[in-house]
């Protein structure tokens, strides 16, 4: 765009704004009225939002410090074939068949900025998802992989739309424990913070097999 094309544009739109300006003075009706209008606008979208953080709410649970959010069991089955079961601090559980050779939990982490962080609302979590690795990369390519989803889609999904449109006042993050090995009898706490996700051995035979893990 050229010096004289941007000032004739600019100095439309000058006009123009000042016209509107001039037409909110002379009819003050009108701009009581549209004042009005998006006061309402605004309260409906704000009531709306605040429903829409308070619906996800119900589907997360609130996150202290490094609070222990799952137990896992794991017991062999076979050659890299586990029977892994997941208990949470509400004693639900869930078991499931996982093959590999190590073994991972992701979940959703909301956190919260602005006024709702200073009303003092923890983080919130929702463990989302459960998966094995094998150790060889060419297994990786090609063995039979396992990933158990730990939580039912709802809709509206507030940390998915934030991910796509970053929401005002909360902060979705996506946080993965790094993989642990799979070994008989091994029991592991999965702690998390508001930073993610971090697995720890419960057991002798957990911490024999993290201690094995790098021979």
């Amino acid at each position: 765009m050229t010096y004289s094309l941007a000032m004739i544009v600019l100095g439309v739109f000058g006009a123009v704004l000042v016209l509107i300006g001039l037409a909110f003075f002379r009819r003050p009706g009108w701009l009581l009225g549209w004042f009005k209008g998006m006061l309402v606008i605004v309260l409906l979208a704000a009531g709306a939002y605040a429903g829409l953080i308070a619906f996800n709410l119900s589907q997360y649970r609130s996150l202290s410090e490094m609070d222990t959010v799952a137990t896992v069991g794991v017991t062999k089955g076979g050659p890299q074939a586990w029977t892994v079961r997941l208990e949470t601090p509400d004693e639900k559980s869930v078991e499931v068949a996982i093959r590999g050779d190590q073994w991972q939990v992701d979940a959703r982490i909301i956190r919260f900025k602005g006024p709702i962080a200073w009303m003092g609302v923890a983080p919130g979590y929702r463990l989302e998802r459960l998966s094995g690795r094998y150790v060889s990369l060419e297994q990786e390519r090609t063995a039979t992989r396992t990933l158990v989803d730990l939580a039912e889609g709802e809709w509206p999904d507030i940390w998915q739309l934030d991910q796509s449109f970053n929401l005002p006042f909360i902060d979705g993050i996506y946080g993965s424990a790094t993989y642990m090995p799979l070994a008989d009898g091994a029991i592991y706490d999965v702690r998390l913070s508001g930073s993610g996700l971090v697995a720890v051995p419960a057991n002798n035979r957990a911490r024999a097999a993290i201690d094995n893990w790098g021979e």
